[in-house]
């Protein structure tokens, strides 16, 4: 072999054993079921396309020893414009280009099948290009060609979920979403198939795969009503979120934002899977909190914890997924506390409100000027703005639960939390007149409406009655206006 051959070789096995499966596994948490069905010799793996990290997910599915003789089929136009997509392509992921718009008398098939004659694996996305999330449209009948060009050949069907969510077209960031990738059974197509029938075939048993799918007929609903049940005291705040999803569910399908996630609806509560879009990797966000020494309510793994929900929270934008988001506690709203509590020491207004509000929902970067000052100060607000961790959305309804700070020490203590150097009783006063703040000006603007509740009141559920009519009043409100412009649009 000759040396050039080995280096690739070896860049190919480190670049994949050394960073990509470490990144698949412990950052986007995917998960694999049946990869033992990859056929040992040559095949076709074949699956839907709708993200960045498609091709390396289905060549994860195979050994490490295997992957010099495993091709993802690249379009020779789009990764060969620059020499980085095309040491990408062709080196790292060890692709085979393939001319989308061949020239007279040229077989864009030649290069896959001599490749399938070797002895090789092909992975293939007959869809041609990355499409528009969740959707898989037909297949080209470039795969049926292939099919009719080597008889016999093992075509293995694969569906991956959640790519289109953590890294889909025309996102620079990635969000560590988990990902399923779904192996069938290894098929063979009769050769005197039309083409385009195989192609259809082919997708079938790729649609086949793939998890139940959301009701689709009418217009699109309204993102879900979100619910954020904060305060300094975290019993009073689980014992009111648990409640309140409890209550909700047989309304509407809810998810709660916890630890599990949970969801809710006429048959009960439980906890989250399926169409509910976990993460399941912190590690990231638990090092950025160490190296930059986020403190308090959000030191180490509370932070990674709170990224974490914030990221399903912007996830839920589809009311098909869920009618109701009950989340403890609220990202925005309490980093708006926590900044005015520890940054700005009473200097909090409606401008530095807004001006926070823009840094965390992502709309406005914090100047490079302002780093130090942030990152000093404020670790928290500028690790989610300067690194994309997470966009939180804004809630429509906030409960705030409130307590006297002395109480709320006893409580800390009776569960044994760390008290150095956060908190003192001085430091749950301030913390709780942030939060009143916070909602305060949450709440002139509107559309947020918010309930302050005595959180030593003698029964949770009673809170979470109070907290559902708001609810309702928000939905009332959400319908009347969707009414109002199906008018319109009828007019």
């Amino acid at each position: 072999m000759r040396i050039g051959a080995w280096v690739a070789r070896l860049a190919l096995l480190a670049f994949h054993a050394g960073f990509v499966r470490p990144m698949l596994k412990l950052y986007w948490g995917a998960r694999f079921r049946k990869a033992n069905l990859i056929p040992a010799g040559p095949c076709l793996v074949v699956g839907n396309h709708n993200s960045h990290i498609d091709a390396a997910l289905l060549m994860t599915l195979f050994p490490l020893g295997r992957l010099h003789r495993v091709h993802p089929v690249a379009a020779a136009d789009y990764f060969g414009e620059s020499w980085f997509r095309k040491t990408m392509a062709m080196v790292l992921m060890n692709g085979i280009p393939i001319a989308r718009r061949p020239t007279p008398g040229q077989d864009p098939l030649a290069p896959m099948i001599r490749a399938l004659e070797r002895g090789d694996a092909l992975i293939l996305f007959p869809e041609g290009s990355r499409g528009e999330p969740g959707v898989v449209a037909p297949f080209r009948s470039g795969v049926g060609r292939l099919a009719r060009s080597v008889p016999g050949l093992p075509i293995v069907p694969v569906f991956m979920s959640g790519p289109e969510r953590t890294w889909p077209r025309g996102e620079n960031m990635p969000l560590p979403l988990g990902i399923d990738v779904e192996v069938g059974r290894p098929r063979t197509y009769d050769p005197a198939m039309d083409p385009k029938e195989i192609a259809e075939k082919v997708r079938e048993d790729v649609l086949a795969l793939a998890p139940p799918p959301l009701p689709l007929p009418g217009p699109r609903p309204s993102p879900p009503i979100r619910v954020a049940v904060c305060g300094i005291d975290e019993d009073a705040n689980r014992a009111v979120f648990e409640a309140l999803t409890r209550r909700l569910g047989p309304i509407g399908r809810t998810v709660g934002l916890d630890r599990p996630i949970l969801e809710a609806d006429e048959a009960g509560v439980r906890e989250a899977g399926g169409r509910v879009p976990l993460v399941r990797s912190t590690w990231g966000a638990s090092l950025l909190a160490f190296v930059f020494r986020t403190g308090g309510m959000f030191r180490g793994d509370r932070f990674a914890s709170m990224v974490a929900a914030a990221r399903v929270d912007e996830a839920l934008s589809d009311g098909r997924t869920a009618r109701f988001v009950v989340s403890r506690g609220n990202a925005l709203v309490d980093l708006l506390a926590w900044a005015e509590a520890d940054f700005y020491r009473g200097v909090f207004d409606d401008r530095g409100l807004q001006q926070l509000t823009l840094y965390l929902s992502g709309q406005r970067k914090i100047p490079i000027r302002l780093w130090w000052e942030y990152a000093r100060k404020a670790p928290e607000v500028w690790l989610l703005n300067t690194f994309d961790l997470a966009h939180p959305p804004v809630p429509d309804v906030v409960v705030l639960l409130t307590l006297p700070a002395s109480r709320a020490l006893e409580r800390m203590r009776a569960r044994g939390e760390d008290r150095d150097p956060y908190p003192t009783q001085e430091w749950l006063e301030r913390l709780q007149e942030s939060y009143r703040q916070v909602v305060g000006v949450l709440r002139r603007p509107g559309p947020v409406e918010v309930i302050v509740l005595d959180a030593e009141g003698p029964d949770p559920d009673l809170s979470a009655e109070r907290a559902e009519e708001a609810v309702r009043r928000v939905a009332a409100v959400q319908g009347q206006a969707a009414a109002k412009a199906d008018g319109r649009d009828g007019s």
